[in-house]
């Protein structure tokens, strides 16, 4: 009984330590598989685990006591299998990479948060002085549209009391009939252009519109001579069967409306005829400049139609009807030792060698922004007439 109970000890030792051993070893393989090595693999230390239990069941069949533990090759098995929840260590090691991560970007995150600290002088500085510079700009783009605002509030006041003017003298200027003085020759001092010449080259327009038409054959026959120069009934039927420049569908005149010809049409009639015409437009302000060429134009032998206002011009002693504010006249020269400018003007019956002071001429000149006609025969076209 006491042997039997002996050798129930030694059975029951030896099991245990066969567990043990066991038990160690499932341990030890479950440590290397979650620990990596210095190359970060897993593997490595799983197939030393792997060894390292080999070399102990090789041990235990050494020690005489195979036949027991392979009565336990179960539970090896099982601690195996009991590796795949080794994972629970890496998760551990995860959320504490996780941890180490949240911690970082916290930290981060607290260093881009610039706004919660004070500004530093230098950047108060830098604030001031851009917001200095944006008022002074605002205040310099203020002052300039103030300054235009004004400055086209007086010029629309000038022109405003221009007008006045104009019509004033319309309603209570003096009476100025024509004056038809003896034009001194061409070579008298002071005398520009050769209004002797060219007085003779004159039609009479009637009560009707057709200043710019009398005006336009006028300058045709000063510059290409009488015999080129169209009578009134010709130079109106040209007009009225010659298309507009200005509007498309209508001819220039239309005898039964008696409408008003445009100044590009006047163009229009006048290179037909070979010459060569420009129209020009002056500002209120550009008076001088307007004289200046028009000078010019008499002493380089050009003839020049310009518009008046009649009423200016003549005053009380203007024909009416038709003949008004836009009328066309030709100058013929300028006396400027005496200041007066000789025109033709169609509205009259007499109205060849018209003298008129040049400071009337000007007022008069000015409200149709010194509208001026200047018509020349190119050179070729010289030769040509002259063959």
């Amino acid at each position: 009984m006491t042997s039997l109970k002996r050798a129930g000890r030694i059975t029951t030792f030896v099991f245990a330590a066969g567990a043990g051993l066991l038990i160690a070893s499932g341990v030890s393989a479950a440590v290397a598989s979650a620990t990596p090595d210095d190359s970060g693999h897993t593997s490595t230390s799983s197939s030393s685990a792997s060894s390292a239990r080999t070399h102990r069941s090789a041990t235990a069949d050494s020690t005489g006591t195979s036949a027991k533990p392979k009565s336990f090759s179960a539970p090896v098995v099982q601690l195996r299998s009991n590796r795949t929840a080794a994972p629970a260590g890496a998760a551990t090691v995860t959320t504490l990479s996780a941890a180490v991560s949240d911690a970082t970007t916290t930290s981060a995150a607290a260093k881009q948060t610039p706004a919660n600290r004070l500004p530093t002088p230098a950047e108060v500085q830098q604030a001031i002085v851009a917001g200095l510079d944006a008022a002074r700009r605002n205040l310099d783009t203020l002052r300039e549209n103030i300054e235009l605002l004004v400055k086209h509030q007086i010029e629309g006041i000038q022109e405003n009391l221009t007008t006045l003017r104009y019509d004033l003298d319309a309603i209570v200027g003096p009476y100025r009939p024509p004056v038809n003085p003896d034009i001194p020759a061409d070579d008298t001092p002071g005398l520009i252009g050769n209004p002797a010449d060219k007085e003779a080259y004159f039609l009479f327009q009637g009560q009707t519109n057709r200043c710019v038409l009398m005006s336009t054959a006028m300058v045709i026959g000063q510059l290409l001579g009488a015999e080129a120069m169209p009578t009134a009934a010709q130079i109106t039927n040209e007009a009225a069967t010659t298309p507009s420049s200005v509007t498309p569908g209508t001819m220039i005149y239309d005898p039964a409306a008696d409408t008003y010809v445009k100044y590009a049409d006047a163009l229009q009639l006048l290179e037909n005829h070979g010459i060569t015409a420009t129209s020009t437009q002056y500002s209120k302000g550009q008076g001088t400049t307007a004289l200046d060429n028009l000078k010019a134009a008499l002493t380089a032998g050009d003839s020049v139609i310009v518009t008046v206002n009649a009423n200016i011009a003549w005053g009380r002693a203007a024909p009416g009807g038709v003949v008004s504010a836009n009328h066309a006249i030709t100058v013929l020269g300028i006396d400027t030792v005496n200041n007066v400018v000789y025109v033709n003007d169609s509205a009259f019956a007499d109205g060849k060698g018209i003298a008129i002071k040049l400071s009337v001429f000007m007022s008069a000149w000015a409200p149709n922004d010194y509208q001026t006609i200047t018509a020349y025969v190119a050179p070729a076209a010289n030769a040509t007439i002259a063959a």
